[in-house]
């Protein structure tokens, strides 16, 4: 008997278990192929698996390069105040101020001058700031200050009783009994003022024996101290 080949006698069962050869003397006649089967409908979804674990921390990275300035933010509130500060040296001494000069000196024109008020002196030796009225008699201060004052009275043929007033009280009198020819009497004050406070002399009762022609005088005067 001839031997069939190994491979064809494989090829021949399969054909022969699917209906398709007839083996007639170890000969095998293919049929004719069929027609492709519809494909098969897809299988379910199976469930989601499970998260897997976390992995372990990789090795720390090189250190990037500085980013740029962002913008300035808006000012934040401010904090509490500190405690005072060491008290600094003192400063240089400044240049010297300039003072300002407040000063009068008058005289009468006249003897006996009018007793009913303060003493007119209306002949002006100096009243630079306007600060005594020849009008009513009256200093009037023109800054607070602390302000000397003194009067030189010629006297002749009575006797002379004065006071020196400040805003109407009596400061100080001045009396001076007259002898014979012409004699000198003076007075002098010093006195702390507030603005516009007034100053002024005033003869007292009838000893007006106040005297001036053009070779004596009977003057006032004033002026500030600081």
């Amino acid at each position: 008997m001839r031997r069939v080949p190994f491979p064809i006698a494989i090829l021949v069962i399969i054909h022969c278990l699917l209906g398709k050869c007839e083996v007639t003397k170890y000969e095998c006649c293919t049929g004719v192929p069929g027609i492709p089967g519809s494909p098969g409908l897809n299988g379910q979804h199976g469930p989601p698996g499970r998260d897997g674990k976390d992995g372990e921390h990789g090795p720390k990275g090189v250190q990037g390069t500085p980013g740029e300035n962002g913008p300035q933010g808006p000012p934040g509130k401010a904090g509490p105040a500190g405690s005072p500060g060491l008290t600094g040296k003192p400063g240089l001494p400044g240049p010297p101020g300039t003072r300002q000069i407040f000063a009068f000196h008058v005289g009468l024109k006249s003897s006996s001058p009018s007793s009913d008020g303060p003493i007119i002196f209306p002949k002006v030796f100096y009243n630079e700031q306007s600060i005594y009225n020849t009008g009513s008699g009256k200093f009037i201060s023109p800054v607070d200050g602390l302000y000397f004052f003194t009067y030189q009275i010629t006297v002749y043929n009575k006797n002379v009783h004065i006071s020196l007033r400040h805003n109407g009280n009596i400061m100080q009198y001045m009396y001076h009994v007259y002898s014979s020819n012409t004699n000198q009497a003076s007075g002098a004050s010093i006195l702390a003022l507030k603005e516009k406070d007034e100053v002024w002399l005033q003869v007292v009762g009838t000893n007006n024996g106040l005297y001036a022609d053009s070779d004596d005088d009977s003057t006032f005067s004033g002026f500030l101290i600081s």
